[in-house]
């Protein structure tokens, strides 16, 4: 399943979301293949992948350590 997600980023800028997105990128590598990440400007990037396990990638983005960073950046995903 081909995703793009748009990825808006409120309270810090891309660098610093990029940094916090790449430090995770072996674990969802698990669950997706051929992942792109696009900056769009300093608060918007946009994330394309192939999911391949979708409950793995599920469990991932919703536990406390990834939801609990994303709020502190104030980061909204949305799904195209």
């Amino acid at each position: 399943m081909q995703i793009v997600a748009k990825v808006t980023i409120n309270n810090t800028n891309f660098e610093d979301w990029a940094a916090f997105f790449n430090g995770y990128k072996d674990k969802r590598s698990e669950f997706v293949q051929n992942e792109t990440v696009e900056k769009v400007n300093e608060n918007e990037a946009k994330v394309t992948f192939e999911i391949t396990d979708l409950e793995g990638l599920t469990n991932l983005s919703s536990s406390k350590e990834i939801t609990s960073k994303e709020a502190e950046l104030g980061v909204v995903t949305e799904i195209l």
